[in-house]
């Protein structure tokens, strides 16, 4: 009977022991996974804050000139944050065509701002003014890169209010992205 008994007790210890290790795997490939997307966020996010700050420095030899506006309208994004739609925003940003003259070239662009995206601060602005423009029929500056005549940008500046919220998104990630460094680190070693 206690041989028995002892027979059983190994066998609930070696089932526990599968058990935990199953366990341990099945937490170790979510937190791969979770780990992989946080990566992959911090890229774009990444992405977002490195683009406008580079245009700007990359195009800080381009040459202003006048462009004139030949289309503007007000681009809306709607998003909701909640399953009841009680709390609706709504962004907004310019889509612009203009026309401009550069060393004998004539060239037509669309090109507003280093990220396409709709805001309710500098782009959510810059619509409405580009808006004004084109119903007045005032030109607009645009920056033209010297090198590539064609490609022109209306709106170079790096609008820090604009990057703050990737900012945040960028350090909320990487803590997170730390956090799970540490637990499998933590779990590596209990191997």
């Amino acid at each position: 009977s206690s041989a028995a008994s002892d027979v059983y007790k190994r066998q609930d210890l070696i089932l526990a022991k599968v058990t935990k290790n199953n366990n341990d795997k099945i937490a170790r490939i979510i937190l791969y996974i979770f780990l992989a997307v946080t990566i992959f966020l911090t890229f774009i996010v990444l992405k977002n804050i490195i683009t406008p700050v580079y245009g700007n420095i990359n195009s800080i030899h381009w040459i202003s000139v006048d462009a004139k506006l030949l289309n503007a309208s007000i681009k809306t994004t709607t998003t909701s944050r909640s399953s009841s739609n009680s709390s609706v925003y709504t962004y907004k940003g310019p889509q612009i065509t203009y026309q401009y003259d550069f060393e004998g070239a004539h060239c037509i662009g669309r090109k507003v701002w280093w990220i396409e995206g709709t805001d309710n601060g500098p782009l959510e602005q810059l619509a409405y003014k580009f808006k004004s423009y084109y119903k007045a029929g005032k030109p607009i500056r645009v920056f033209v890169n010297p090198d590539k005549p064609c490609e022109a940008i209306a709106d170079r500046a790096v609008h820090w209010s604009k990057l703050t919220t990737s900012v945040v998104m960028l350090l909320v990630l990487l803590l997170f992205g730390g956090g799970i460094m540490h637990l499998l680190l933590k779990m590596r070693k209990k191997w």
